[in-house]
């Protein structure tokens, strides 16, 4: 074995046919449309960790439900918004794997994304604590009800105004269903509407249908915006609907 008569150095030895410079910019996009893409999936990121704090601020009095409630609802929008595009969508597949891909943890936030409500819309004492902090008190009955202004109904000192807003956002609801609507921007604002106004006049009372209204909002939640419910569907959130509509006037005596 013959051995090379002068020590090997670096410029001796086989050069790799590419070095990769650690300090250069690696660019995630080369388009305008793929950098589009990234700042969406950045945003909805946001929305997620943003979303997650506010969550954990309300659950610990930390803010109150007057400005919990649209910073909420103007979260919810956006993801949604987001989630309106093909191409974002496609890349952002649901929210789980999102998630997992991207190593984040929050659970407030998932259910709230899930839910597709503020909790002062899902669960009604905090839609009633909402009524307190924006007008100072509890809504009371300033009209006569047919029994000289005072209610006998399950729900007392309600005011005549927010008992006609839920009825009329019951009966608008209902004739969207009798009139065949079915894609889920036409439903969910109008089922929102309905459980936002009831929790006001219900207060921390729950009542028979409500449960499956909630239900029917979670479901739609989770359709992308232009899907539809088919026939059967439409005919039973109807039922659910009506039901709750009767317990609804029932309560109120």
């Amino acid at each position: 074995m013959s051995y090379p008569s002068y020590a090997p150095s670096p410029y001796s030895l086989p050069r790799p046919l590419s070095i990769a410079n650690l300090d250069a910019e690696q660019k995630l996009f080369t388009t305008a449309s793929e950098r589009e893409l990234y700042e969406s999936l950045a945003e909805l990121h946001a929305i997620i960790v943003t979303l997650e704090f506010l969550e954990k601020a309300f659950v610990k009095d930390s803010i109150p439900s007057s400005s919990y409630t649209p910073v909420c609802k103007r979260l919810l929008g956006q993801y949604q918004t987001l989630l309106g595009n093909d191409k974002v969508a496609e890349a952002f597949g649901n929210l789980a794997t999102f998630k997992e891909k991207y190593d984040i943890d929050c659970p407030a936030a998932t259910r709230r994304l899930i839910t597709g409500v503020p909790a002062t819309t899902e669960h009604p004492a905090a839609a009633v604590e909402e009524a307190r902090s924006e007008g100072g008190r509890t809504p009371e009955i300033t009209a006569s009800s047919g029994n000289g202004g005072h209610q006998e109904g399950k729900w007392k000192n309600v005011s005549p105004k927010a008992v006609a807003e839920a009825t009329q956002n019951f009966i608008t609801c209902m004739d969207a269903l009798r009139l065949n609507y079915s894609a889920k921007d036409e439903l969910h604002p109008l089922l929102a509407a309905v459980i936002t106004s009831v929790n006001v006049v219900t207060k921390s009372e729950e009542f028979d249908g409500r449960k499956d209204i909630v239900k029917w909002l979670i479901m739609l939640n989770q359709m992308r915006p232009g899907d539809e419910i088919d026939e059967n569907q439409g005919r039973e959130m109807l039922w659910d609907l009506e039901k709750g509509y009767n317990s609804f006037i029932e309560g109120l005596g």
